[in-house]
């Protein structure tokens, strides 16, 4: 009898921007150049003023798998991730940010039938680059065990180096657009209250690129309240010390 193999998952790629025309490009290169192929790259342009709808619309011009969005304003990732799964038709959708890229080999890590198989979101690991330095040691916040002991310490998991089923996203409602920071963690925060079944893989699979450009995220007076929304969600009710609930 002859031996059919496993297929991997089919994917769509959803790439937020807004002023990132200097760098996009990388980031949709590395997710061409995979061998286990997207259906679609939809590349959201969330209202930049630099170059990046010009970037972006060559690019789409150029390959015919991106696809480009270009919103008239700014809404903030959360919006541009959900206009842009809106579109996306596979069974499993990744959200790679802008600044960041794929490393070869990450999609059929990520969606190889072992990995797939039985779960809803899988997480590699990540290696940082700063400016011109060089990529440090491979790490990922989660390790692997309880996944609320984990959401718990932090936004532990990064779009640009996990998958999550479609259907998942759907049935969560996409990101939260109230969140314009903590917006990941919430997400996932949401998918595992919803019964997400998640796992991690030991394999680096992108880098995360510190790149010039203005960043939300370093309000730190933003983050810290848009932590404590993530932290007071139902789900996390039944991990909290004694003391820390009758508080």
């Amino acid at each position: 009898m002859q031996h059919v193999p496993a297929r991997f998952a089919s994917y769509d790629v959803v790439i937020p921007c807004h002023n990132r025309a200097h760098v996009v490009a990388d980031a949709v290169e590395s997710v061409l150049a995979q061998v286990h192929a997207p259906g679609k790259v939809i590349v959201v342009d969330d209202g930049s003023s630099d170059a990046s709808p010009t970037v972006i619309r060559a690019l789409a011009a150029t390959h015919d798998r991106v696809q480009a969005v270009i919103l008239p304003r700014n809404v903030g990732a959360s919006q541009a991730r959900n206009s842009g799964v809106a579109l996306a038709t596979a069974e499993w959708v990744a959200f790679l940010d802008s600044d960041d890229v794929w490393l070869p080999g990450a999609a059929q890590t990520l969606l190889a039938p072992a990995a797939t198989a039985g779960h809803d979101i899988v997480v590699g690991h990540f290696a940082r680059i700063e400016g011109d330095a060089p990529p440090t040691a491979p790490e990922c916040g989660w390790d692997g065990g309880c996944i609320a002991a984990g959401l718990m310490s932090g936004g532990v998991i990064g779009p640009s180096w996990s998958v999550v089923r479609r259907n998942l996203v759907e049935r969560v409602h996409g990101f939260d657009p109230s969140f314009h920071n903590c917006n990941d963690w919430d997400f996932y925060t949401r998918a595992a209250a919803a019964g997400a079944r998640f796992t991690r893989l030991d394999t680096c699979v992108a880098h995360y690129r510190t790149v010039a450009g203005s960043r939300l995220v370093n309000d730190t007076a933003i983050g810290e309240r848009n932590g404590r929304r993530v932290l007071a969600h139902a789900y996390f009710d039944a991990y909290r010390a004694p003391e820390a609930i009758s508080a």
